[in-house]
């Protein structure tokens, strides 16, 4: 008969981490801004990535789209490629990546890309609504 292992015995069990943005976050001067999510503890191995939209990024004035990646400092889209936050819907979700080891602790970043104008004025937002839901799920193995 055959047995299956609780992977809790084991110490890997699942982790899942949401970190929610709002488009009132994102106020940089400039057509980028990168938002700080978390950091993985060592070991950690994401299993998947992706980014649910809570409220659709609008902008009644020149900022006519928004892009996120999700990733880190060396590579701002190893976990999610730019997914389009204006024209969605809310409980729309872009596609995961693959597999990835954190290693040493991996400081997970969102890099938000606006078309037409800046985010804003570095005081306050020039989009009118918008929120995300970032949602990682990893494990944590020992290092061997």
């Amino acid at each position: 008969m055959a047995t299956a292992l609780d992977p809790k015995a084991l110490g890997q069990y699942p982790h899942y981490r949401v970190i929610f943005v709002d488009s009132d976050e994102l106020i940089d001067a400039s057509t980028t801004q990168t938002i700080d999510l978390c950091t993985l503890k060592a070991g950690a191995v994401v299993e998947s990535c992706w980014v649910e939209v809570r409220t659709p990024f609008t902008d009644a004035g020149s900022i006519s789209a928004c892009t996120v990646q999700v990733g880190s400092t060396g590579d701002p889209n190893s976990f999610a490629t730019a997914y389009d936050l204006f024209g969605t819907t809310a409980g729309d979700r872009s596609e995961a990546k693959g597999v990835w080891e954190a290693g040493s602790g991996l400081a997970l970043k969102a890099l938000f890309t606006a078309t037409g104008a800046n985010l804003g004025d570095g005081a306050d937002t020039g989009l009118d609504a918008g929120a995300i839901a970032v949602h990682v799920k990893y494990r944590v193995y020992p290092a061997v």
